[in-house]
C-alpha cells in the first residue's frame, strides 16, 4: 500500500524494478518502471487516495495491478506529441503487451502486461473494464452550438497543463500556501469533449456544432474544474508556476465550455461560441536587448516580432510597408491583427500548443500563408519562424514575411 504523496511515485518505481530482477526479468526493468511511475502519478493526481501496488507472474511475462479509489476511469488522450499531460495511457498502450482497466466498488484497478504478447488497443486496454456494463447512470446532453474544435482541444490541453503541474507541486508542498484548503482534483472526465473534438477535426471542421453526452454529475464538477484551472492560471500569471498563463482567448473558451455544460444540465438554452474581439495579453510586454532590436530593425526582409503572450513587440520599415502599417501603430497590438479572421482560431491554437509544449510545428521552415494587411487585404507570404531570446528569460519569436508574386 502507498501513501497518496509524491514519495509513492519513486518508491512504486523501486518495488516493480526490484521484483523484475527478482523474477529474472531484467530486461523489462526500464519499461515497467516508466510505466508504472506514470499510472502511479495518474492515481495520485486524479485519485488522491490510498495505492494498492502488486506485481506478479502472469502467462506473458509480468502483470502490474494499480488499485485507486476513484471510480473515474482513465482514457488514452490525443494531445501534441510535445504535450507535457495526457500521456501516461498512451505510453502504456504503445509499450505494454495488454492492458484494461476493472472497475470495483469504489474504485478501480489498472493493470499492464510486459512480456512476448502484442500491443494492447488504445480504447480502455485490451479488455474491456469489468463491472461498468450494469451500471445506469443518468446523463446531460450538451450542445456546444459553433465550437471551434482546435480552440477547444487547446483549452483543454492547457487546462490540464496546470492543473498537473499544480497537483504535482502540492505534492511536495510547495504551493499549499496558495491553494483554496481543501483542495482536490475534481472527477470531471473531459474524454467525450476531447472524442468530440478529434472527431469534427477528422471531418475537416473549422467549426462545429459538438454533442456531447455527459454523466448527471458533470455538470456540477465542470464548474468546481473552472474554478480550480482559474486559480491555477492566476498562479501563472504570477510567475508561481512555470507554465505559462493562458491566451485571454483561452481563458474565454475555458469559461464558455464550462458554463455550456452547467447552464444547460440546468435547463438553459445552448449559448453559440463567438471568438472575442482582441484581447489584452495577461503578461508585460518581453523586451528584447538593444543589438537585437538594431539588427532585427535593420533587416531588409519584412519583419514581425511578437512575445511569447502573442504581443508584437517590433516591427521593421520593411513589414511596415509590406502590411500598410507605420511601424510604431503596430507595436503592442495582438498578432491576430495580422491573420485574416477565418484562422485567428487555428492561429490561437497553435500559439496555446506552443505555451504548453515549447515547440511550435513550424519553426525554422517556411510556410505559405496569408497575412492582413491595415486595408484588409490578404497578402500570401512565404512564412519564416525562428525563436528568440527576450530579456528575463522571456521567449520571443521572429516571423519573416517575404511577398509571394504568383506568375
Amino acid at each position: 500500500m502507498l501513501p497518496p504523496e509524491a514519495a509513492s511515485v519513486s518508491r512504486a518505481r523501486r518495488l516493480v524494478g526490484a521484483a523484475m530482477t527478482a523474477g529474472g526479468h531484467d530486461e523489462l526493468v526500464d519499461v515497467a518502471t516508466l510505466l508504472v511511475s506514470e499510472v502511479v502519478t495518474n492515481s495520485l493526481l486524479h485519485a488522491g487516495t490510498e495505492i494498492h501496488l502488486s506485481c506478479q507472474p502472469s502467462g506473458i511475462g509480468v502483470r502490474v495491478e494499480v488499485f485507486d479509489g476513484s471510480p473515474l476511469l482513465p482514457a488514452v488522450r490525443h494531445y501534441d506529441p510535445e504535450a507535457t499531460t495526457g500521456r501516461g495511457l498512451a505510453l502504456v498502450s504503445a509499450l505494454a503487451a495488454s492492458w484494461g482497466v476493472d472497475c470495483e466498488d469504489g474504485g478501480k484497478t489498472l493493470w499492464f502486461e510486459l512480456g512476448n504478447g502484442e500491443g494492447g488497443d488504445p480504447v480502455s486496454g485490451s479488455q474491456a473494464p469489468t463491472g461498468s456494463a450494469d451500471r445506469e447512470e443518468a446523463t446531460i446532453k450538451v450542445h456546444l452550438r459553433g465550437a471551434s474544435p482546435l480552440l477547444v482541444g487547446a483549452t483543454i490541453e492547457h487546462g490540464d497543463a496546470l492543473l498537473r503541474e499544480v497537483a504535482l507541486l502540492s505534492l511536495g508542498g510547495e504551493v499549499d500556501d496558495a491553494l483554496p484548503e481543501g483542495w482536490h482534483l475534481p472527477q470531471f472526465d473531459v474524454s467525450p469533449v476531447l472524442a468530440a473534438v478529434e472527431a469534427a477535426l477528422a471531418r475537416g471542421e473549422v467549426n462545429s456544432d459538438l454533442k456531447l453526452t455527459l454523466p448527471a454529475e458533470d455538470h456540477t464538477t465542470a464548474i468546481d474544474l473552472l474554478r480550480l484551472v482559474d486559480h491555477a492560471d492566476a498562479l501563472a500569471r504570477e510567475g508561481r508556476l512555470l507554465s505559462a498563463p493562458a491566451l485571454p482567448e483561452i481563458a474565454v473558451c475555458r469559461h464558455w465550455l464550462y458554463t455550456q455544460i452547467a447552464e444547460q444540465a440546468a435547463g438553459f438554452p445552448p449559448q453559440a461560441w463567438e471568438l472575442p474581439d482582441a484581447l489584452e495579453p495577461s503578461q508585460a510586454a518581453a523586451g528584447l536587448s538593444a543589438e537585437e532590436v538594431e539588427r532585427l530593425e535593420g533587416a531588409t526582409a519584412p519583419t514581425v516580432v511578437a512575445d511569447d503572450a502573442n504581443r508584437i513587440i517590433l516591427v521593421n520599415t520593411a513589414a511596415g510597408e509590406l502590411l500598410g502599417w507605420a511601424p510604431d501603430a503596430l507595436v503592442g497590438q495582438r498578432l491576430t491583427v495580422l491573420i485574416p479572421p477565418d484562422l485567428r482560431e487555428a492561429h490561437l491554437a497553435g500559439f496555446s500548443r506552443l505555451q504548453v509544449t515549447g515547440q511550435p510545428r513550424i519553426l525554422g521552415s517556411t510556410v505559405r500563408v496569408p497575412a492582413l494587411r491595415r486595408d484588409g487585404v490578404a497578402v500570401e507570404v512565404a512564412l519564416t519562424i525562428n525563436r528568440l531570446a527576450g530579456c528575463g528569460g522571456r521567449s520571443a519569436f521572429q516571423a519573416v514575411l517575404e511577398p509571394i508574386t504568383d506568375g
